[in-house]
């Protein structure tokens, strides 16, 4: 039999405004198109339940954990993975990264508030940022066209340092890009299946 969780009250609240939010920062969305990229999806409540408590039982959680968000939108994931962090005695710092102001806006006016000043917002492109300060990096499939895809992947995978847990793409998504270089590449990282979903570690 199944246990029944209750998820946090702060979750569900968290992820009400966003879900609110949503039809208005999603209103006109070809820039994306144009730039073959996604917009802001909303995370299902359930797709990362329990998923440091899962990390941490297979011994993929450092002491120190610089957990980066790549296309933060909202934040739905990254405050999901906050709250958890609060039952655990490492030291966790989070970094969410956002080029469109249609979303660091209503997060900042309306969202921010749930972080306790413990999110690290950064406005720029994703394209920009050297991954190397961080050793956890998540991403909700930025882009819908395969050679932007896989030129973010491999700055992510060059630019970390071993031991980084990469958490976004699953080894379907890799053939399916059919990059012999970024196929090369995910084969010398580690891989862990956890339930659904696979972990990367560099």
């Amino acid at each position: 039999m199944t246990e029944e969780v209750e998820p946090h009250p702060l979750l569900i609240e968290y992820l009400q405004i966003a879900y609110n939010l949503n039809d208005e920062v999603n209103k006109n969305l070809e820039e994306f198109f144009q730039a073959g990229e996604w917009h802001y999806i909303q995370a299902d409540i359930e797709t990362n339940i329990f998923l440091l408590k899962r990390l941490d039982e297979e011994g993929l959680l450092s002491s120190e954990v610089n957990m980066c968000d790549c296309g933060i939108g909202l934040g739905t994931i990254l405050y999901d993975l906050y709250l958890q962090s609060k039952e655990f005695d490492n030291k966790f710092t989070f970094t969410g990264i956002e080029k469109y102001k249609r979303y660091t806006d209503p997060l900042r006016t309306y969202l921010l508030k749930y972080w306790n000043d413990e999110l690290n917002l950064i406005e720029d492109d994703i394209m920009n940022v050297d991954y190397s300060n961080w050793n956890f990096i998540y991403f909700y499939q930025p882009f819908k066209v395969s050679d932007k895809a896989i030129k973010f992947y491999l700055k992510v995978i060059e630019e970390v340092k071993p031991g980084t847990i990469i958490i976004g793409l699953n080894h379907f998504q890799v053939q399916t890009y059919g990059d012999d270089n970024l196929i090369n590449v995910f084969n010398e990282l580690k891989v862990h299946k956890i339930d659904d979903i696979v972990v990367f570690q560099k």
